[in-house]
């Protein structure tokens, strides 16, 4: 019996791989040398295109070595259970990778609420300011339409989708009418 197939035949005696895989699998495991661990590392980290090949190639710079360090992987793959632990630590470090975007999506919505706040009492004070009898027909619908349009928005009843963009130059700098100038 070859040196390969002994260690695949301890291995799966072993309690510990006869059961269900522990969380952090991707961890070195009992049985599994340094040099197995460092091969195992070297295939989980190449990403979603990984095989076996194409790590014995990057860690193995001798042609002629990597046939033999080849066979030696593709044992230590099988006992190691190399497919299902480096499938569990994509699974880890997407959950990681979702995690920060909620994050960075909770602050951005942060940073939005407060100049959403500060558009809206900008609004409040003009509105406060003006004659009604000074706006026209065609101001007053515009108005009702959008003040119903922010509401539903704000409800979560309509996507969004129809509100006007604003006035952005073409700079994609904001421009305001000169009525809310000061405030």
């Amino acid at each position: 019996m070859t040196d390969i197939n002994k260690v695949i035949e301890e291995v799966w005696h072993q309690d510990a791989l006869a059961t269900a895989m522990p969380f952090e699998s991707w961890e070195r495991l009992a049985g599994e040398s340094a040099g197995a661990f460092a091969a195992f590392c070297t295939f989980r980290d190449f990403g979603p295109e990984r095989n076996i090949r194409k790590a014995v190639e990057v860690a193995e710079g001798d042609e002629k070595k990597r046939g033999k360090k080849y066979r030696v992987w593709r044992g230590w793959a099988a006992a190691f259970r190399w497919r299902e632990r480096a499938a569990d630590y994509d699974g880890y470090v997407d959950k990681l990778k979702q995690a920060e975007l909620r994050k960075t999506i909770e602050e951005q919505g942060k940073v939005h609420r407060a100049i959403t706040g500060k558009m809206l009492r900008v609004v409040e004070k003009k509105l406060d300011l003006m004659d009604p009898s000074e706006l026209g027909q065609g101001a007053v619908t515009e108005w009702v339409s959008t003040a119903i349009r922010a509401e539903r928005e704000a409800a979560g009843l309509t996507s969004g989708k129809d509100k006007p963009e604003g006035q952005v130059d073409k700079n994609g700098q904001i421009t305001f009418l000169p009525d809310f100038e000061g405030l």
